[in-house]
């Protein structure tokens, strides 16, 4: 496995090649480097290409912090890439005992996947939401938490908010009351509203999308009814319209009390602080109207996209 490793990373030598040296087959060197990828002995950095001037062009049209940009048009999946850049962002405003918030969302699995293990010691691991659904629970943030504190093990301390899965809004009420009422959860709850870092995905409004909508189909509140209520995307299970208005109408009331989640004007009091970051990872050419409403609400206060979001952000 080690010469395997030796001729393939360092050598630059092709696969085949490397059988021939070694007299053995094509589909053995092929098994010990995906052996060894999966045994932690290879590790891969992505170095993405940024391009400045979006990056600036963002940070000074929507007033953020900083903006994260990644080339457009690469061979692999646009999530993973986002995920793999947000990773290294994260990585490099990080410290020792901080307190770290998890939304949920497919790039969010990415960027939890990319990150280096034991990189950090002392963390405070929480999920800025319950879990939404009874399924895709590897994308939620109950999850995603457990995943980073696998990363960080035995030095991180993790937490979860518990799930209600209930229908009518009088119900959802009272075992809000009930789940707040008991310390340790009111503990955690409280503790997710102030993270030094929260790391969030943007939701948009289609068909058959996880999280938010499969939730509001769940309710009775088909995509189009969305659309016609105004609603551009959502933050943490926070439907907001193209203005960056989080939109409180009667019959979303019951989706987005159903959770024990961070709220929107909370994430917008986070990303006015100096001191705190919200760091929403999101892109494609599909997300750019929430991606424009979420930043017009300021809901964050970094961005990590690509380069066809970007310039399309900037071209009003």
């Amino acid at each position: 496995m080690v010469q395997c490793l030796e001729l393939y990373y360092k050598q630059g030598r092709s696969q085949k090649d490397i059988a021939v040296a070694l007299g053995v087959s094509a589909a053995t060197v092929s098994r010990l480097l995906k052996r060894a990828m999966d045994d932690g002995l290879v590790r891969v950095e992505l170095d993405l290409p940024r391009t400045e001037e979006l990056e600036t062009g963002l940070v000074r049209t929507y007033g953020l912090r900083e903006a994260v940009v990644v080339a457009s048009g690469g061979r692999g999946d646009l999530r993973a890439e986002l995920g793999a850049a947000a990773a290294d962002y994260f990585e490099k405003i990080a410290e020792n005992g901080m307190r770290i918030g998890l939304s949920c969302g497919f790039t969010l699995y990415h960027t939890i996947h990319s990150l280096r293990e034991r990189r950090f010691r002392d963390l405070a691991l929480y999920p800025l939401s319950g879990e939404s659904t009874l399924k895709l629970v590897d994308i939620f943030a109950n999850t995603l938490v457990g995943m980073m504190a696998a990363k960080y093990r035995p030095h991180v301390r993790a937490y979860a908010l518990p799930v209600q899965h209930l229908l009518s809004l009088k119900a959802i009420e009272r075992e809000r009351r009930r789940l707040l009422r008991d310390p340790e959860v009111r503990s955690i709850y409280d503790a997710a509203q102030d993270v030094d870092i929260a790391l969030v995905g943007i939701g948009v409004i289609a068909e058959q999308t996880p999280g938010f909508c499969s939730l509001a189909e769940s309710y009775g509140v088909s995509v189009k009814r969305l659309r016609q209520l105004g609603v551009v995307g959502e933050i943490n299970y926070q439907p907001f319209d193209a203005e960056g208005r989080v939109v409180d109408r009667p019959e979303l009331r019951a989706l987005s009390r159903r959770l024990l989640s961070v709220e929107g004007d909370r994430l917008q009091a986070l990303s006015r602080r100096d001191d705190r970051y919200v760091v929403a990872a999101s892109g494609g050419k599909a997300k750019v109207d929430a991606l424009r409403g979420a930043l017009a609400g300021r809901f964050l206060n970094v961005l990590v996209t690509d380069e066809d979001a970007a310039i399309a952000l900037l071209r009003r």
